[in-house]
């Protein structure tokens, strides 16, 4: 399982007032916590603060590095910021993400041929988020063809496969949305990883972490290799190792018996 941490986001007061008066010591905390916590990547977003975004992340994400040693999923849409962003990285960065909107596709996969990055294919259009799995299936289809005329040369491993999560309190039908789609997509593309944005589920709904992690097992259950969360809420990592032994995963018995034992001496 591939975590993106997701806690240095503009859409969080105490991250936005760190990037305003640019609180060095916080976001580097913030970041090695998140390392310890088992992260692959740091995930970065100032979209809420679009006239500074750009600003924000270039701040940002040298401080990251230095205090992590892991690399950023730069998280933006505009090419602007992205090509910012991944000329000061240091390393592969992960693209968060690419869209299929046309004047994203156009400005966006110059970049991925220019920086090399791993890349989030997000499956959405010009139209919007797609309301049926058979929507899905063909959005992504075109931006992967699309990507890989372009630059054929990039790994299938570095390519993460994103439906889009629709917030339940909006759409009911969220979460079946969402998990048909992973099933179709793990036929028709196989060796792509496929990511969830564990938070979106819950979005305009009380109980938040309750419903994420509620979600998390289904999501884990059904072959999802990468999410991205809050990797320090105290329930998150149970979820992940009791999902992935319920599973069967490779290796997951035995996390599940380290982390059993371990738990009894900490009573």
């Amino acid at each position: 399982m591939i975590i993106i941490g997701n806690l240095i986001t503009t859409s969080r007061q105490e991250v936005e007032e760190a990037f305003q008066q640019k609180k060095e010591k916080f976001i580097k905390q913030l970041a090695l916590a998140q390392k310890k916590a088992g992260c692959a990547y740091i995930n970065v977003f100032a979209g809420t603060r679009r006239e500074k975004e750009k600003d924000y992340l270039v701040w940002s994400i040298p401080l990251i590095q230095a205090a992590s040693e892991l690399p950023i999923s730069v998280n933006s849409s505009r090419a602007e910021v992205l090509s910012a962003a991944l000329k000061i990285h240091r390393g592969p960065a992960l693209l968060n993400a690419l869209s299929g909107k046309k004047d994203e596709l156009e400005e966006i996969i110059p970049l991925i041929y220019q920086f090399r990055p791993r890349v989030v294919v997000t499956c959405l259009d010009d139209s919007g988020p797609p309301d049926t799995p058979d929507q899905t299936l063909k959005i992504a289809d075109r931006i992967l063809n699309r990507l890989l005329a372009t630059v054929p040369e990039l790994p299938v491993e570095d390519i993460y496969l994103e439906p889009v999560i629709k917030p339940l309190a909006t759409f009911p039908q969220a979460a079946r949305l969402y998990l048909e789609s992973v099933l179709l997509m793990r036929n028709k593309f196989p060796g792509l990883k496929i990511m969830a944005n564990l938070a979106n589920i819950s979005y305009g709904l009380p109980k938040r972490k309750y419903i994420n992690h509620a979600f998390l097992s289904n999501v884990i259950g059904h072959g999802v290799e990468v999410v991205m969360a809050d990797p320090l809420q105290p329930e998150f990592w149970p979820v992940v190792i009791i999902s992935e032994f319920l599973n069967n995963h490779p290796g997951a018995a035995e996390k599940f018996k380290d982390w059993a034992e371990k738990s009894e001496k900490e009573k």
